[in-house]
């Protein structure tokens, strides 16, 4: 897992952590407008982030499989007559 990988993660358990009581107060009628605003960016840019991020994985997983995944990851090369 890459730097940038580790980074995200830990962004969106803090965000999910502070999504919770923020959540509470907007139910009491409590949390400030400021406070709105302040998850609401944090919530796009985390999701522009994501979105970002699982194009990238996209690009890197796409094609086919051309051996069985046991033959792959024990590094042989399948043999066409079995």
């Amino acid at each position: 897992m890459i730097r940038e990988d580790r980074e995200l993660l830990a962004e969106l358990a803090r965000v999910n952590t502070d999504v919770v009581p923020l959540a509470m107060r907007v139910m009491d009628d409590s949390a400030t407008a400021e406070e709105q605003q302040q998850m609401a960016g944090r919530l796009t840019d985390l999701g522009q982030r994501l979105r970002e991020r699982a194009g990238r994985a996209a690009r890197v997983i796409e094609g086919r499989v051309v051996a069985e995944a046991a033959h792959v990851a024990r590094g042989a090369v399948p043999n066409p007559e079995s």
